[in-house]
């Protein structure tokens, strides 16, 4: 809605059995490119934390999780009530503590003779890479969680984000669910720590659910942790005008009852997870951030318990080397294998690509399913319109279903001809779109039309030189930000005069209230 695209659905009539295949190897695909994506991430941990230990000959390690505690004591910790271990259980988590700093005291490297996993096919299953520091990191992490059971140290109130008003307001019945939550969090992380049948992340991720929600009980109210907001956003971060803002507030607090019924209905990972989901959405149109995706909360700081560990050791230039050589790389090879090109290989004629590779003359056993599209670019599939109106009638496609875009639909509802094929095509004009910022300057719509789009986009041309011509003058009063929207204007421009239109406007100041009712219509695909 915001990007103002139409949605179309192609619906195929399979047999169960073929949509389960068919779902497994669209799994398949997404584990293999997700263990490369998360492979290169540690490599590229590994290179860099190996540049730190050269600037410090001692070095210790920010780890995602420690960000949310202090290194000062907390004697009126409500977790030793919580917990009530017994002398037994404390020695056995004394002893693990020992153990998990003996993994970190270890100088064996885990990457020593371990081969990277190869690149060349995104079909091969592949391995998991172990790197020395994430094996340094879940040691700590694991040591962490015991000696902050038994001996706690303060939280960090900085990295914790409170929910102040009466729409987020716990009530009693509220706050006996959340006590018997709190219950539940407990007996799970007693389980964790005693058995060690738990991973590092989710012996963090339970011990800060039961902070939190401590919290929550404690102060009537929603406590939850921050997220770092410092992933990829499609969208620039733009500051809403006030009265944007009060209403999106608004929506919220309507949008947070309706989480929260949810989230109150039966104590699972899977609730918490929606719900830590939505307050970290929350918490990223509070600051203008991008809500990161994964369960685990990854503010970064230093382990409280410091002192307890021997630091890392500064690493040889040769060592340095060769991990910065590994990911270099790993990188290329997966830059290779998943590359991007605008007509060769786009997300459009990736998915025929790969359609046809996984099921040769577009069938599953006995059953046919389509006719296989091209990923050719003489095919000219690549364009999303052209391999849309082929799907449209593919043998295969059974029932389209059609979401129009939001402007395309407030469109429907102008009775004026005028007004719906001139006004509202002329920027300045139109009562459906407002200028953004998010969009870049243009005069015309060429969305709706063929015919005169090379006209109108022409005129776009023009008047995107302009605003580049003067943005040059203007660059040193604005930082070049007249010129870079002009540069924009310009290339989204030229596509029109050969008649094809990516533009389309964007919507990012909408209002619930302002959605037309077909968005809320709920199909059966």
């Amino acid at each position: 809605m915001v990007q103002n695209r139409n949605i179309e659905f192609y619906e195929w009539e399979l047999s169960d059995p073929t949509k389960r295949l068919l779902r497994q190897k669209w799994n398949e695909l997404y584990l293999v490119q997700e263990t490369h994506i998360q492979n290169q991430k540690k490599l590229e941990q590994e290179w860099e934390t190996s540049l730190t230990s050269v600037r410090d000959e001692k070095s210790t390690l920010p780890i995602s999780g420690f960000g949310y505690f202090t290194n000062i004591s907390d004697p009126d910790s409500p977790i030793p009530n919580l917990f009530s271990f017994s002398k037994e259980e404390k020695d056995i988590l004394e002893r693990s503590i020992l153990e998990w700093k003996e993994v970190n005291h270890s100088n064996q490297l885990t990457t020593e003779g371990e081969s990277l996993p190869k690149t060349d096919s995104p079909y091969r299953l592949i391995h998991s890479i172990q790197t020395d520091t994430e094996r340094l990191t879940v040691a700590e992490k694991r040591s962490f969680v015991r000696m902050f059971l038994l001996d706690p140290v303060l939280l960090y109130e900085p990295a914790f984000l409170r929910l102040d008003g009466s729409a987020f307001h716990l009530s009693e019945p509220e706050i006996k669910i959340w006590k018997g939550y709190l219950t539940r969090l407990v007996q799970d992380l007693r389980s964790c720590v005693l058995d060690n049948g738990c991973n590092d992340w989710e012996e963090m991720t339970l011990l800060l659910r039961i902070l939190y929600t401590n919290k929550s009980i404690a102060e009537k109210t929603i406590i939850f942790p921050k997220k770092n907001l410092d992933g990829f956003q499609y969208f620039p971060s733009i500051d809403l005008p006030d009265s944007v803002f009060s209403t999106k507030q608004k929506e919220y607090e309507l949008l947070f009852q309706s989480k929260k019924k949810i989230f109150v209905s039966g104590y699972h990972s899977i609730q918490f997870f929606n719900w830590e989901s939505f307050l970290i959405r929350y918490q990223g149109f509070l600051e203008s951030g991008s809500a990161p995706e994964g369960i685990e909360f990854n503010w970064v700081g230093q382990n409280p318990y410091k002192k307890q560990f021997e630091n890392r050791d500064r690493l040889e230039e040769t060592e340095i080397q060769k991990k910065q050589k590994n990911f270099e790389s790993y990188t290329k090879g997966i830059q290779n294998l998943y590359s991007y090109h605008l007509t060769h290989q786009n997300c459009t004629s990736e998915l025929f690509r790969y359609m046809n590779e996984m099921f040769p003359e577009g069938r599953i056993g006995n059953e046919t399913i389509w006719n296989p599209l091209s990923s050719g670019m003489m095919s000219f599939n690549f364009i999303p319109a052209v391999a849309a109106w082929k799907l449209e009638s593919n043998p295969g496609t059974k029932q389209k279903n059609i979401y129009p875009s939001y402007r395309n639909l407030k469109r429907k509802k102008i009775t004026g001809y005028i007004e719906k094929h001139f006004k509202d095509g002329f920027v300045p004009t139109s009562k459906i779109y407002k200028p953004n910022p998010i969009d870049h300057p243009f005069l015309f719509f060429t969305e709706e039309t063929i015919w005169n789009r090379p006209l109108l986009g022409l005129v776009n041309t023009v008047f995107g030189i302009g605003y580049t011509g003067v943005g040059i003058f203007s660059a040193p009063f604005d930082k070049g930000s007249r010129f870079s929207k002009g540069t924009e204007s310009v290339f989204y421009s030229l596509p029109e005069l050969v008649f094809f239109n990516i533009r389309k406007g964007h919507f990012p100041f909408i209002a619930a209230e302002e959605i037309p009712e077909e968005y809320y219509t709920k199909e059966s695909l």
